[in-house]
């Protein structure tokens, strides 16, 4: 009997410690039409960034997302502000229709405004289109202003720019367009009334934990997590800290199953979870030694950038490494040379210490120094290494890297093969 009583008040406890949580729902977004300040902008750009900010807004899966027809002007911006407080505060009755700037509302389409929880006003402030030698370039700039509803405040500005290039003006605004998706959906992610909250709800062997949320409120593979912890002081005012930190492993419709990579204390259910946003980029700096058994016969340095978001254990990446290798080139030879790889890595964690097997597959060429050389492919091969990282920042990773490479020259008159067993070390920033 008292085992049974005592297994009851273990489960309550677990389940108020879980509705204590404070868990992120949709937020509702009103988005206006993309306005613009120069009249030259073409229209079909203005439709290409209207269609990518509504897109990344409703892709992101934390806000219900009201389009709307209406384009607001920059310089309205503090009025409508001011008209929405008015109304906030008075309850104002607004006539059947009122205009401002170049629109026209109604008293409905007010009232639908106020009812959103944010309004997001996009303006295009600069397109630059312009023809060079390798075809059509495109330089966009787009504003971004967010007014909280409730208290009518902005509680976030921010500008984006882009570029694009393809053989056709059309073509490469669509690529300025589409790169405005990535950084806008960080940006989004950064503002502090949009970061999920959430909570652990179980725990699972080996550090592993699943946490509320998941596919329906956006959250991605390699997603990062601070652990808040709260203690409130003989003053009254309470102090939050960050205690520890989980990555994303997998993601369900409602929940996601997390690693806690460290914590000050055992993670247990009710701990409080806070969005750490990142671009999703792990971008690595390092240098090599080449050793045989005459010893250091060159090296290398390089930077290689993992794709991090959307992926937990397996990521792809890519670098570029330029060998510095004597007598790598015979002196008829002249250029800069460089190497550009492919690759997988596999991310083994054990707490602050992650270990780090991968495989890359690439080629070195002479990069032209005048403009009567061109670009030479001279060498293929590939690498495979083992990566010791310590985690000593949330952001930051030093680490010690081995293995073998090699790179076969392709024409051995002019340029001979290069590489064996390499030993490095290097330092990892998290974007």
């Amino acid at each position: 009997m008292k085992k049974c009583l005592l297994s009851f008040l273990c489960a309550v406890l677990m389940i108020s410690a879980a509705t204590a949580q404070d868990v992120s729902e949709k937020q509702e977004v009103a988005v206006f039409s993309l306005n613009y300040t120069d009249w030259s902008i073409p229209t079909g750009a203005l439709g290409m960034v209207d269609q990518q900010i509504v897109e990344v807004i409703s892709n992101l899966g934390r806000f219900d997302v009201k389009g709307l027809n209406f384009r607001l002007r920059t310089t309205d911006i503090s009025e409508f502000t001011e008209m929405i407080k008015k109304a906030n505060e008075s309850n104002i009755v607004i006539d059947e229709k009122f205009r401002l700037g170049e629109e026209t509302f109604t008293e409905a389409d007010f009232l639908e405004l106020v009812g959103s929880f944010i309004i997001v006003i996009p303006s295009m402030t600069y397109y630059n289109a312009f023809y060079s030698e390798d075809g059509w370039e495109v330089e966009l700039q787009t504003s971004f202003s967010f007014i909280k509803v409730k208290d009518s405040t902005s509680i976030a500005q921010f500008s984006i720019e882009t570029f694009g290039s393809a053989d056709t003006q059309q073509e490469a605004t669509l690529n300025a367009a589409e790169a405005i998706a990535p950084q806008l959906e960080f940006e989004l992610r950064s503002i502090e009334e949009f970061r999920l909250k959430t909570g652990i709800i179980e725990i699972l062997p080996y550090g592993n934990v699943i946490i509320e949320l998941g596919r329906n409120m956006g959250l991605a593979k390699g997603d990062e997590y601070s652990i808040i912890s709260s203690s409130l002081l003989s003053s009254g005012h309470t102090v939050t800290d960050n205690s520890g930190l989980l990555v994303i492993t997998d993601v369900k419709n409602e929940v996601s199953y997390g690693k806690v990579i460290y914590s000050d204390g055992k993670a247990s259910v009710g701990d409080q979870l806070m969005e750490n946003p990142r671009i999703g980029t792990d971008l690595s700096a390092y240098g090599h030694l080449f050793i045989n058994k005459t010893g250091i016969t060159g090296g290398s340095i390089g930077i290689k950038s993992a794709v991090s978001r959307g992926f937990y254990d397996m990521r792809p990446f890519m670098g570029v490494e330029f060998p510095i290798v004597s007598d790598l080139f015979t002196q008829t030879e002249s250029g800069f040379p460089m190497t550009l790889y492919l690759g997988g890595e596999f991310m083994w964690y054990l707490g602050r210490l992650q270990i780090e097997p991968s495989v890359s597959l690439g080629g070195t060429g002479l990069i032209p120094v005048n403009e009567q050389q061109s670009f030479r492919l001279t060498h293929a091969g590939g690498t495979a290494g083992l990566m010791l990282n310590w985690m000593f920042m949330d952001s930051m990773r030093l680490f010690l890297e081995g293995g073998y490479c090699y790179w076969f020259s392709m024409d051995s008159a002019s340029a001979s093969s290069y590489g064996g067993i390499f030993a490095g070390l290097g330092v990892t920033f998290k974007m």
